[in-house]
């Protein structure tokens, strides 16, 4: 709370200047804090001083305002005690000595080596922000990316990799189509020729001068010799140095069919805005939308190959090419059927647009329709509305995978113990209000006592399809679902914890349309808590452990880029209710028993992946889940201490996986409850 409290002040007082000035407005205070104070300045000390900070006309920080901050400095308790020694007996400052540490200070606080490791974003955010806080990214992009930037540029690139760009400009972008070469006068060493579609005058307007060369005017749209092409609009603007970048990262991958990057959008005071920082690819994701996005970079022999498929889409003939539906029917087209390790996400802001995107929502669905229509046929897309359904809230896609003639069996495995509430409302959901009729449940039963449970599984027992199988002994969610499995008869096994309640019949049979599809090994479901809150809605991996994506979120919040409404591929899922193939599951040997309580889903996952297989979490199947219901929630020491044991040992079984989940931007932490810009540590002073 203090931390909104402080920095909303700051951002009302400091409306009208932009991050750019923020950000200098910081540097200058920081340095002048490390050098005169020996720390750097807290918050609240940031929102108090940016006014004395800056020209209160220009927003500029200046010599007079340098000199205002310095005398806030001097004058303080603090200064007066680190430089006692230099005031001599009476401990004051006279006019003389207190200009000359004035200058001292104005001079230490323009000076590289006392701004070094000063990050800004850090210092006005202690705690970070989300990527979607607009003045929070743009002054996070300008600590990190900036630098990031520039090391790039260091670093010549003298790949044999090349790039032809296609630009269409009119006579109304002139101005904005000069923004955009100057970005590709930065690009350092990379091999790159810009065509562009105009007429004689407006590139002659455009005046590219000593790199003509490089600058062609074209009447066609793919007309180099180039490896690899791009498409951008008048405005839009490459990083520093980014195609260099991308070009060690083509050198390295050179089956690459598609690469994208991140990106943001450059606001008319100068603001980096719009962060989409995105996940590493996922085969569902450009069903759904463009979700690319730019900078798109294509193989020329991809594109060359589809082209003729694209000119038979009459809706794109009359779009001015290459609009942003075309490029999007490029992108369905290029990447349909290659592996997915041709598509490569580079986690780099090197993309900047100057537009506000403007997708035709309803021609992008309809060129997807046409795209499976033609390539995928028994695939479908629908709108429909998640469980619970939300007043107001729009039905976001959904793609509707089909289910073979003869239902495969499904296996239902409960774990479960003295809790007969939790297990009769978990039953009555399965066996009444699930439309999927082909499964068996097994109820295994660790050991339970209490009179009421007894009587409850002498019931089950005798149901045509429910199997008791009873495990006494100490508490072992792996070694319990393994006995079950090697039980049961299902070509599908679902992992399902007894506090978990059906809100939709439609669940399991969503679950087990995923669990078909080529290629997916697990498939996770969206788990909500009973007041309706996000408990589940895929596991993100840091070298800290494994970590719920949003949990609290309210169940109509689409979440960043999407995320909670968007079914996709994850590292993760929760054993909570969790469908596997029986093949797979026999392939790499069930689950580890090791993992007694907790991190076992996980690694289960993991080594389903590291066997080549994908997982999927899918908005589609909704339960309820109260989330340690039966066992309740780790809470002694030794539950504690056995908890952070099984991270540590899951951390260092999958160091490499877990040190960076494709599944989250390397740019972004997840915490408990949020996802949050990463900063890097401040050195100074141990902070």
């Amino acid at each position: 709370m203090i931390q909104k409290r402080y920095f909303e002040t700051l951002l009302n007082r400091s409306a009208s200047l932009s991050a750019r000035q923020i950000h200098e407005a910081v540097l200058a205070m920081g340095a002048m804090f490390r050098v005169g104070l020996e720390r750097l300045p807290d918050q609240g000390e940031i929102w108090r001083l940016m006014r004395r900070s800056v020209d209160r006309k220009t927003g500029e920080v200046t010599l007079a305002s340098l000199r205002s901050l310095a005398q806030v400095v001097v004058q303080s308790d603090a200064f007066h005690r680190l430089n006692e020694h230099r005031m001599g007996i009476s401990g004051a400052l006279d006019a003389h000595l207190k200009q000359r540490f004035c200058d001292d200070l104005i001079v230490a606080a323009q000076l590289p080596e006392n701004r070094a490791g000063i990050m800004p974003f850090q210092l006005c955010y202690p705690d970070s922000a989300p990527p979607d806080d607009d003045r929070a990214y743009a002054l996070w992009f300008l600590s990190v990316s900036q630098i990031e930037a520039g090391n790039r540029l260091k670093k010549p690139c003298r790949s044999r990799i090349s790039f032809d760009i296609y630009m269409t400009v009119g006579a109304g972008d002139i101005e904005s189509a000069r923004l955009t070469l100057n970005s590709f006068f930065r690009q350092g060493d990379a091999d790159w020729t810009l065509h562009v579609a105009a007429s004689a005058e407006v590139f002659e307007c455009l005046n590219p001068g000593s790199v003509q060369k490089r600058i062609r005017r074209t009447a066609k749209r793919l007309e180099g010799d180039a490896a690899y092409v791009a498409f951008i609009e008048t405005g839009d603007r490459l990083a520093d140095g980014a195609l260099a970048h991308i070009a060690a990262v083509i050198e390295i991958r050179p089956e690459t069919v598609l690469l994208f990057t991140d990106e943001d959008r450059i606001d008319p005071a100068g603001n980096h805005i719009r962060a989409c920082l995105k996940p590493g690819w996922s085969d569902d994701q450009l069903l759904l939308g463009d979700t690319v996005g730019q900078l798109s970079i294509f193989s020329s022999q991809h594109v060359l190959e589809v082209a003729e498929e694209l000119n038979a889409i009459e809706e794109l003939r009359a779009l001015p090419q290459p609009s942003a539906c075309w490029l999007y029917a490029l992108k369905l087209a290029v990447v349909e059927g290659v592996k997915p390790e041709q598509i490569v996400h580079l986690p780099a802001v090197l993309f900047h647009r100057f537009r506000e995107s403007s997708d035709d929502v309803s021609l992008q669905r309809r060129l997807v329709a046409r795209h499976l229509a033609g390539h995928r046929p028994d695939i479908v897309l629908m709108e429909t509305p998640l469980v619970p359904v939300q007043a107001g809230s729009a039905c976001p896609v959904r793609v509707y995978y089909p289910l073979p003639p003869v239902l495969p069996l499904v296996s239902i495995i409960i774990p479960t113990r003295d809790r007969s509430d939790f297990l009769r409302a978990c039953l009555q959901g399965l066996l009444e209000e699930t439309d999927y009729s082909r499964f068996e449940i097994i109820v295994v039963d660790n050991g339970s006592i209490q009179p009421d449970m007894l009587a409850l599984l002498e019931e089950l027992s005798r149901h045509s399809i429910v199997t008791v199988l009873r495990q006494e002994g100490a508490f072992n969610w792996a070694w319990l679902n393994n006995q079950a499995a090697a039980c049961s008869q299902g070509d599908l096994l679902l992992l399902l914890n007894d506090d978990v309640r059906i809100l939709h019949p439609g669940w399991l049979e969503e679950m087990v349309r995923q669990s078909l599809r080529p290629g997916v090994g697990v498939v996770g479901a969206r788990l909500l808590y009973p007041d309706g809150t996000l408990q589940h809605a895929g596991v993100m991996l840091s070298r800290d452990g494994a970590t719920h994506l949003l949990r609290g979120a309210k169940a109509g919040d689409t979440g960043y880029l999407n995320a909670l409404i968007c079914q996709r591929d994850l590292s993760a899922v929760t054993g909570a209710c969790l469908m596997i193939r029986r093949e797979v599951f026999d392939q790499v040997g069930g689950i580890d028993e090791s993992f007694a309580v907790s991190c076992n889903d996980i690694d289960l996952c993991l080594r389903v992946r590291a066997a080549g297989w994908r997982i999927v979490w899918t908005p589609y199947a909704t339960l309820t889940h109260v989330d340690g219901g039966t066992r309740g929630r780790d809470a002694t020491p030794q539950q504690i201490l056995k908890h952070w044991q099984e991270t540590a040992r899951l951390v260092g079984r999958w160091t490499d996986w877990m040190e960076q989940d494709f599944a989250v931007n390397s740019a972004l932490r997840v915490t408990d409850d949020a996802l949050l810009l990463k900063s890097r540590r401040l050195k100074f002073l141990g902070m």
